[in-house]
């Protein structure tokens, strides 16, 4: 048992280390390769993949495929509310791009979604894209919000056999679109998000691609490792395509036959099937603002993925942003918020630096037991468990503390991650973005040296030996939050210097009392 409480605690730092950075220094660099994977990987047991007859792969709209149409040019609507400005198009009744008003790229301009080759709420049927090719008769006489809370246009289409009248509504403050499409001749149709629509940049994303949610699971879908149409029929709520602080998705209001994901030209289709008739659904084409998407109640706010420690990370989600509106700073926030979450660990981190101390002041009759025994080790651990219980100390109790911390840590980590509130939040000086890495590393830097600092201040079991290995960790601590987001090393830093004058003020303590 010598130095067991040590072991457990290296091992807890080292997990700690392995956790926070293999997720984000995997999303950051890691460019995963084009291997193929079974499809029962990506399915639950009630999920099936979809027969060839009932949803084949779709397959490219070729440049030369014919169009029934009247006499009619392309044709683009634009659509501003407070929020967003969309740009419509009769070349299949779909959307082109969405522009995000309130939040700005690095350059300044303001966030655009769009989706390449396939645009969104394209119109598939029977294998092909020839729907989004087709052009609309346009009715937009009310796209304006003059005198009105809502802005709406009607695009028809009618080819004697086949008729689709689509409907979208705008609201005045409102991220979300009403679309209501009317059809006859169709027999079923798919309705698309288009190809990366809603995803504005994949880097550094713990997740990019399809999500769907069913009943209150959120599946990820993987587009590089979806080799074969995949399909969702029961309690699903939304499907969506997402990257870190951004997504689109199409939440049904009628009845969908199915929700569905497509190989497509080496990335992935997200639809959903109606049967013809009236089908009204909702797009959404915005951030992820948690509070805003939790008032829909269909489950939208689950686009935003806290994690194993969910049940944790949102009421300090909550906190954090309460914080935010008393102080104006999100860095203010960051700090106040660590201070708050330490003080209930308090007696447990004293009771714990106390046990080390008292363990520390044992190595001397520890080292002669271990002498004394050394050709024994079962003796060797009946003594040295009689020894501890004799001055009542717990071998264990030091690593107890940052066990306790480690849900509340890994939800910390998770709320800084990814909360778009913090997407381009100022702090002071030279941190003006809190989501980004710290440009002169000097955070970072700060974080290893209290580190350091704190470990020098702490009592230690440990061997000259392993003193040194220790001295190891700041340094390991440093190089990994380089590249971490400002208000995540923000929060550590606080952290340390915390525990440093908690330490102090044990240390302090304990000589008094010697």
């Amino acid at each position: 048992m010598e130095n067991a409480g040590l072991r457990a605690f290296i091992a807890v730092i080292l997990s700690m280390v392995i956790l926070f950075g293999s997720q984000y220094l995997y999303t950051k660099y890691y460019k995963p390769k084009n291997i193929p994977v079974k499809q029962n990987e990506e399915l639950k047991k009630d999920e099936k993949p979809a027969s060839t007859p009932e949803l084949p792969e779709v397959q490219p709209v070729k440049k030369d495929s014919k169009q029934v149409t009247k006499d009619i040019k392309v044709k683009e609507i634009l659509v501003e509310n407070d929020v967003f400005k969309v740009t419509l198009s009769n070349e299949g009744a779909t959307i082109k791009a969405v522009e995000l008003k309130k939040y700005k790229d690095k350059k300044g301009f303001p966030i655009k979604l769009t989706s390449s080759e396939i645009s969104a709420c394209s119109i598939l049927k029977n294998n092909k894209l020839d729907y989004s090719k087709v052009l609309f008769d346009i009715d937009d006489s009310k796209a304006s919000f003059k005198n009105s809370t809502e802005a709406i246009v009607v695009f028809t289409y009618n080819d004697g056999n086949i008729s689709i009248q689509r409907t979208f509504v705008f609201n005045k403050e409102d991220y979300s679109i009403d679309i209501k499409d009317e059809t006859k001749g169709l027999g079923s149709y798919y309705v698309t998000l288009g190809k990366d629509f809603g995803i504005f940049d994949k880097e550094g994303a713990p997740h990019w691609g399809p999500v769907i949610l069913k009943e209150a699971d959120r599946i990820e879908l993987t587009p590089k490792k979806l080799k074969d149409t995949v399909t969702y029929k029961e309690g699903v709520k939304w499907v969506a395509q997402e990257d870190k602080y951004f997504f689109s998705a199409i939440v049904p209001l009628s009845k969908a036959n199915q929700f569905v994901v497509s190989p497509y030209n080496g990335d992935v289709l997200t639809s959903v099937e109606f049967q013809d008739g009236i089908n009204q659904y909702k797009i959404f084409a915005s951030p992820k603002e948690y509070d805003y998407l939790k008032k829909f109640n269909v489950g939208l706010e689950h686009i935003v993925d806290f994690g194993f420690f969910s049940i944790i990370a949102r009421p300090l989600f909550w906190f954090l942003k309460l914080l935010y509106r008393l102080t104006g700073n999100y860095g203010i926030a960051i700090i106040i918020l660590t201070i708050i979450v330490r003080i209930p660990f308090i007696p447990i981190v004293n009771r714990g630096q106390k046990s080390m101390q008292k363990l520390s002041e044992l190595q001397p009759k520890l080292m002669q037991l271990k002498e004394q025994y050394k050709n024994d080790p079962q003796k060797l651990q009946k003594e040295m468990m009689e020894l501890y219980r004799k001055y009542k100390i717990n071998p264990m109790s030091g690593c107890l503390p940052i066990l306790l911390q480690i849900p509340v840590f890994f939800a910390l980590y998770k709320i800084l991650i990814i909360a778009i509130e913090l997407r381009q939040a100022p702090f002071i000086l030279w941190i003006s973005d809190l989501s980004a890495k710290d440009p002169y590393y000097i955070l970072p830097i700060l974080m290893g040296a209290t580190m350091l600092i704190q470990q020098k201040m702490t009592p230690s079991t440990a061997d000259p030996t392993q003193q040194k290995i220790m001295l190891i960790m700041p340094v390991v601590f440093t190089f990994l939050f380089l590249s971490f987001p400002s208000g995540l090393v923000l929060y550590w830093l606080v952290n340390n210097i915390f525990g440093i004058i908690q330490q102090f003020y044990i240390n302090q303590k304990i000589k008094k009392s010697a």
